[in-house]
């Protein structure tokens, strides 16, 4: 996409931002929160699978053979790992093994961004094999998805943590419209249906009971007893939230409307995250950006997140990295 000079400003960055996951991956094809010579070290699934995701979605740009392998090892690492299911623990690294804590921060999200995970590379790489192999893995996850499914649409975050999270709901909306498309690539259309069923059931929940009409955003959370939190006043996870969900959902004049308005009340704030190169609080406001169809201003925000002292900086994790590579590979 782009001309030839538009190209080139942005290759050098997938590159490193690339580089600094494999960094964090293992020879087992684990992917790590820190780098992987670090000796103490967490992997946190849910974000190895947004890398992944970012790395299956540069693919095509950087054609990087150890990109593309890096995403399958990861994604042979996860199916090997589940519990009995379909959810998955985070791991701490002790001694030089990674041992399971038995606990995770969600059963619906880490699900979900497995199955886009596996989606996405299967998407680039037409890896059939692969998803053969991995088929049945998938659909353990979407048997952790269930788990807590309710019969609005909205799912808990977890059996154990009864709230419906808006940020947990889009990324399970995309995990079944992904789960739909694997089902149809295996040529399952009793699953293939049920799935895209699941995922417009979802999306419907999420802009029919989250949306707060009167306000003209999302609601944060909805609460096991019909409380709803909803409230535009910190970053994380007020505005960050309303982002991801224009990030994406699908495109929609009410998804627009609203990264316009965000834009406009948060100016302060995605200023000064560029004055300072803010990774963590760019990339959303990028993504979002390209959801929204604002792509003059999405650039503006990849061509600072393409900067090498920007790029450069420690990332707290590896999910950074593959939210860059989303962001900067649309002018690649």
């Amino acid at each position: 996409m782009g001309d030839g000079h538009v190209a080139e400003v942005f290759r050098p960055a997938l590159q490193r931002a690339a580089a600094a996951i494999l960094q964090r991956q293992r020879a087992d094809g684990a992917i790590l929160m820190a780098p992987a010579a670090q000796p103490v070290n967490s992997l946190i699934p849910y974000f190895a699978n947004l890398a992944a995701i970012g790395l299956a979605a540069a693919y095509p740009r950087t054609r990087d053979a150890s990109h593309r392998l890096a995403v399958a090892k990861w994604l042979r690492w996860y199916a090997a790992h589940l519990n009995p299911d379909g959810t998955m623990d985070d791991y701490r690294l002790q001694d030089g093994n990674l041992q399971p804590t038995g606990d995770c921060d969600s059963t619906d999200s880490y699900a979900a961004t497995f199955l886009e995970a596996l989606h996405r590379y299967v998407e680039v790489s037409r890896d059939r094999q692969l998803l053969s192999a991995l088929y049945p893995a998938a659909i353990k996850a979407t048997g952790a998805i269930r788990l807590t499914l309710q019969d609005d649409g909205l799912t808990w975050a977890k059996p154990t943590y009864r709230v419906k999270y808006l940020m947990d709901n889009v990324e399970v909306y995309r995990g079944w419209r992904s789960a739909a498309a694997l089902a149809r690539l295996m040529n399952r259309k009793g699953e293939t249906d049920t799935f895209q069923r699941f995922a417009e059931r979802t999306l419907r929940a999420i802009d029919t009971i989250l949306f707060r009409e009167d306000r003209g955003y999302y609601a944060l959370a909805m609460h096991e007893n019909g409380v709803m939190e909803a409230r535009l006043v910190r970053w994380y996870p007020d505005v960050m939230a309303q982002l991801m969900a224009v990030a994406w959902l699908p495109p929609a004049s009410r998804r627009k409307e609203l990264f316009r308005r965000l834009r406009q009340q948060f100016q302060t704030q995605w200023e000064d995250a560029l004055d300072g190169g803010e990774v963590g609080v760019l990339v959303w406001w990028g993504m979002a950006a390209l959801g929204a169809g604002d792509r003059p201003f999405a650039e503006r925000i990849a061509r600072k997140l393409a900067e090498e002292q920007v790029l450069n900086q420690p990332q707290p994790g590896p999910a950074e990295y593959g939210h860059v590579l989303r962001i900067c590979s649309n002018w690649s």
